[in-house]
């Protein structure tokens, strides 16, 4: 008899780590996401870069807008009829200004869609053997509520641009061309930057 109980002692006992471990290996609900889907497409070339960049601006995506950025080499040059008056703002200016500007424009949207940005080609010239200088128009509507501005910006941009160490291309400098006196990108960043 006790031979026979003997027998059946393992295969209570692997039932038994069974239903314990069963457990641990229980189906959690399924959470949101923390953050904004995203429409980011590694930039392995210029034009997919500047694709990035204009939906960064529709789908008002502050993080996918800094990854166009260069994190080591980044450089912005306002437009020049700002740049005498405002010297303190400039002189430095960082990703971090990026970010902060476009979060305190999103956070004053009067519409949260129809924000968009529209390039135009001007020229494309190589700088080095890998990186490029771009000219293009922008016209830029950006829906804030702070009505001492225009919605409409539209300008130049010259940016250099070049592939990073991940062979991602990315913005290592920016300067803004004033077009259109009071709505160059320069004065829409000067306005939310605080």
């Amino acid at each position: 008899m006790k031979r026979y109980k003997l027998h059946y002692l393992p295969l209570w006992s692997g039932l038994l780590i069974l239903l314990v471990s069963g457990a641990c290996f229980t189906i959690r609900p399924v959470e949101p996401p923390d953050t904004v889907v995203s429409d980011w497409v590694s930039p392995t070339d210029y034009e997919i870069l500047l694709g990035n960049l204009r939906t960064a601006v529709a789908q008002r995506n502050t993080q996918n807008y800094l990854r166009c950025f260069s994190r080591d080499l980044f450089g912005y040059q306002a437009a020049a009829s700002l740049l005498n008056d405002n010297e303190s703002v400039w002189n430095n200016w960082s990703l971090q200004d990026e970010q902060t500007w476009m979060d305190n424009v999103w956070a004053r949207l009067t519409a949260p869609s129809g924000n968009t940005l529209l390039l135009e080609e001007v020229d494309l010239q190589d700088v080095t053997a890998d990186s490029l200088k771009y000219v293009g128009n922008y016209t830029l509507r950006i829906n804030h509520n702070d009505t001492t501005l225009t919605t409409l910006f539209q300008g130049q941009m010259l940016l250099v641009m070049g592939p990073n160490i991940y062979n991602e291309w990315e913005i290592l400098r920016w300067a803004d061309i004033e077009t259109h006196p009071d709505s160059s990108w320069s004065h829409l960043k000067l306005q939310f930057s605080q």
